[in-house]
């Protein structure tokens, strides 16, 4: 199965610019890809979680666990405009949860696997969102974060890596149990968010401290180009995919665009320099069937 992310950004993608065709940029080891930390402003970060936990529990039938400082009363208008058949029994596979504390939330992935008794209750999917409204405060000061900060974070990506761990077997011993290929299993995710602008993003050392738990970065920059172009798109973003579950070869290439109209529909489609390198590919495949029929 492709990463989830990438799944998210397929489903709500241009027609014309996503196909099955397109090569995945994330690698599929359970052990690389597990984890991601999106960076990037507030508004945009937590819309891309949360259509990220609607698409994974109703579009591909995952349990989702999501964490988040701030009540959810409705849907975001990006998630009603861009998942335009909302399945309501699917819905029931999030479930919801409003720690307000640092201690609260650690309490609650900490008791996560005694909640989940079994396979049928265990989540394959763990989403927080705005890890840094949990870690702020604690290390103000002119000299920056205090090893209580860091040392909170470590603790806190610790924690959920080895949680999703835990989930693992389960996710494995029912598959099994169904006579299915146990390769064929679901590792538990976790994708948690975490506010920043690009410049805070590249020297933030409570970021690089999640680095060494969570290995891979979905990174958005917004394009202030856009926000002048008078035209129906309101924001216009970058989305840099980039860490250790990134494969060989791509950590440094553009993968996606993002379009947040004024409606608030998000438009996924790949940018000009990897459609470039599919259309190579696929130019080449053509030349050496050719060859090969000749």
């Amino acid at each position: 199965m492709a990463a989830i992310l990438e799944a998210v950004f397929r489903s709500h993608g241009c027609s014309t610019t996503t196909s099955s065709g397109d090569a995945s940029v994330l690698c599929h080891s359970s052990t690389e890809c597990s984890s991601v930390v999106v960076v990037g402003e507030r508004g945009v970060s937590s819309a891309l979680l949360f259509l990220t936990a609607v698409t994974a529990a109703t579009e591909l039938g995952h349990r989702v666990m999501f964490y988040t400082h701030t009540a959810i009363q409705k849907f975001p208008i990006p998630v009603k405009e861009s998942v335009t058949s909302l399945k309501p029994d699917s819905l029931k596979k999030i479930q919801f949860v409003y720690p307000r504390s640092l201690e609260d939330l650690l309490l609650n992935v900490a008791s996560l696997h005694e909640q989940a008794s079994g396979a049928a209750a265990a989540p394959s999917l763990v989403l927080v969102d705005g890890l840094d409204a949990y870690l702020r405060g604690m290390g103000e000061g002119a000299r920056g974060p205090q090893r209580e900060e860091m040392s909170a974070t470590a603790h806190l990506a610790a924690l959920l890596t080895d949680t999703s761990s835990f989930f693992n077997p389960m996710h494995e011993k029912a598959e099994a149990s169904r006579g299915t290929d146990r390769g064929a299993a679901l590792p538990c995710r976790v994708i948690v968010s975490f506010h920043s602008d690009w410049e805070a993003a590249t020297t933030d050392p409570v970021l690089s401290v999640l680095d060494r738990y969570i290995p891979t970065r979905c990174t958005l920059v917004q394009d202030l180009r856009s926000m002048a172009g008078g035209d129906e798109l309101l924001h216009d973003w970058q989305v840099h995919l980039s860490g250790a579950g990134v494969s060989p070869g791509a950590a440094n290439r553009l993968q996606w665009h993002l379009a947040v109209h004024a409606n608030g529909a998000m438009k996924f489609s790949l940018t000009n320099k990897l459609r470039e390198l599919r259309d190579s590919d696929q130019q080449r495949e053509g030349v050496q069937n050719q060859l090969h029929s000749t």
